[in-house]
């Protein structure tokens, strides 16, 4: 199809309370009027992130976010900042897309285990915690 939008991910490593590792996985997400939290577990440790404001977020099967895997493995970090290139980068493409219209600082987080991501539009800096 021509009409197919290739975007190329810019990602920032954000630091985390634990070093990535091959089994790093995704636990538990959970939304509510106070937020989104993703709880993540390694070999070794645990951290939650949380998201006191979100615009939205979605989850998807590694395999469906291959362009990220450049840049976004394992062996360089867990958690992300996207500042170009990512879902939010997308969803501009479309005139309807409302929140990137009126937010100027929203921002697109990425959070990575073995088996699924999460991708994350916030204004807010999210919280890491163990």
């Amino acid at each position: 199809m021509s009409d197919q939008i290739h975007l190329q991910p810019v990602v920032t490593v954000l630091a985390g309370p634990f070093q990535p590792d091959p089994i790093s996985e995704i636990v538990s997400i959970f939304h509510a009027s106070n937020g989104l939290q993703i709880k993540l577990k390694s070999a070794d440790s645990t951290a939650e992130v949380v998201f006191p404001t979100t615009w939205g977020f979605r989850v998807l099967d590694e395999l469906d976010l291959t362009e990220f895997w450049s840049q976004c493995s394992m062996k360089t970090g867990w958690f992300f900042e996207v500042t170009g290139g990512g879902w939010k980068a997308l969803e501009m493409q479309r005139t309807h897309f409302v929140s990137g219209r009126l937010y100027d600082d929203l921002r697109e987080f990425l959070v990575i285990g073995t088996t699924f991501c999460v991708s994350v539009l916030s204004q807010d800096e999210p919280m890491v915690r163990t």
